[in-house]
């Protein structure tokens, strides 16, 4: 991790300007230099379900447990989402590369993405969502409230139920300069 020095003098060094001075594509940048991990979430509303990758998340405290996604405005997995009020973070290891590319490649539009794709899944334990078995840990979260903020909706929920079963590294977005 970088600290506010480091991270300062990184920004210079890629030519990023700190705040909107630069505009939307500026912020993006600068927005990327801390890599974070990708997870996959997983969503269901009556026949219809949502997987996507996500790596705008974290959690938001302890004591009730909450947990928030910064999610597209417009895409398929938000409306799921949304509509069924519940969803599930897999935490999947870095060797699961190729399946988190293709779920962020295929749109959800076109039919079931993780019957499309073979990948396994167990039910939640407290929610109606699909449990990847490939995760290494997840977070069943009820939604609580969602904000709609231009191109993003800002989705804050209770945690549920949480399990973990770590084999491996984890995989995490980020941006390097061309």
């Amino acid at each position: 991790m970088l600290g506010g020095r480091r991270l300062l003098a990184r920004a210079r060094r890629v030519g990023v300007r700190l705040g909107l001075v630069g505009g939307a594509s500026e912020f993006t940048r600068g927005a990327y230099l801390v890599p974070r991990q990708v997870v996959l979430v997983t969503a269901r509303h009556r026949d219809e379900e949502a997987l996507w990758p996500v790596d705008l998340h974290m959690p938001l405290g302890f004591e009730p447990p909450r947990y928030a996604l910064s999610i597209a405005a417009g895409a398929h997995g938000t409306g799921v989402l949304l509509a069924a009020r519940a969803f599930l973070v897999n935490f999947v290891s870095a060797a699961h590369e190729s399946v988190i590319l293709e779920a962020g490649a295929r749109s959800g539009r076109d039919g079931n993405k993780r019957e499309a794709m073979g990948l396994q899944a167990r039910p939640a334990v407290y929610i109606d969502a699909p449990r990847l078995d490939i995760a290494e840990g997840w977070l069943e979260c009820g939604v609580e409230e969602s904000r709609h903020m231009d191109d993003r909706v800002l989705v804050v929920a209770r945690v549920l139920h949480a399990e973990t079963r770590p084999s491996g590294p984890s995989l995490f977005h980020a941006w390097r300069p061309r």
